[in-house]
């Protein structure tokens, strides 16, 4: 099976932290390790999109080189305009035929990767995501129709309680780059950002069967501010 695991973690880190969030310790295993170690039964080819000021500063390369042996390393010059498009600039490692898996790097879902993936195959998805319930307008949102199908997402924008925990699936990586592109074509950002969430509302228009993976709010970790890092690795917060 060709499949590919993107983890994008090419934004900067979150204020008043110095390093990046691919750092994130839990005991002694970085946050890099615990995505390596999630995904290593998946028989898929890992491709981390890293800031290219992070590679100089932290090595964080040759981190990933000892954490997944075997993956690809995308330096990402400069910020781009959202997780999307940091994905497009990785397009050379999407397989068009073969599964594409999407990770953002400041989220870490604490589930059985594998089963999650078998259940959207054996539900014969075209693209799939997992989800926790929330009602914080800081996530990503998506509803579902009666048969538990997604009809609709939206971004800092809650229309269900059914919260995106940077987990985004795709069984043709074809399907996430074509849709992506439209979304870019059609200026579809928020405060000048392209989500990845977002994708899926042109998959709707092309007819694809997309739905989820429900999960406990304990198992979705969120690293997206120092309070937040602080509370994944166990510190007090100051």
């Amino acid at each position: 099976m060709d499949m590919t695991v993107l983890v994008l973690g090419a934004g900067p880190p979150p204020r008043n932290l110095e390093m990046p969030v691919w750092l994130a310790e839990q005991g002694s295993e970085l946050l890099i390790e615990r995505f390596a170690k999630a995904c290593a039964n998946l028989d898929a080819k890992m491709t981390f999109a890293v800031r290219s000021l992070d590679i100089r500063r932290f090595h964080i390369d040759s981190v990933i080189g000892l954490a997944a042996p075997g993956s690809v390393v995308v330096p990402i010059a400069g910020e781009t305009q959202g997780a999307a498009c940091t994905a497009l600039l990785c397009i050379e490692h999407i397989e068009p035929e073969g599964e594409l898996l999407i990770l953002n790097s400041n989220e870490f879902v604490d589930i059985d990767y594998r089963a999650t993936l078998n259940n959207f195959r054996q539900r014969g998805l075209d693209a799939g995501l997992v989800v926790f319930p929330s009602l914080h307008p800081r996530y990503s949102y998506v509803r579902l129709d009666q048969s538990g199908m997604i009809e609709e997402s939206a971004e800092k924008r809650p229309i269900s309680r059914h919260a995106t925990a940077g987990f985004y699936w795709f069984r043709h990586g074809s399907d996430f780059v074509i849709a992506a592109q439209d979304m870019i074509r059609k200026d579809a950002h928020v405060d000048g950002q392209f989500y990845i969430s977002l994708v899926y509302n042109e998959l709707v228009l092309r007819q694809r069967r997309m739905g989820v993976v429900e999960i406990e709010a304990r198992h979705y970790h969120p690293l997206k501010s120092r309070p937040q890092i602080a509370a994944y690795e166990g510190e007090p917060i100051e």
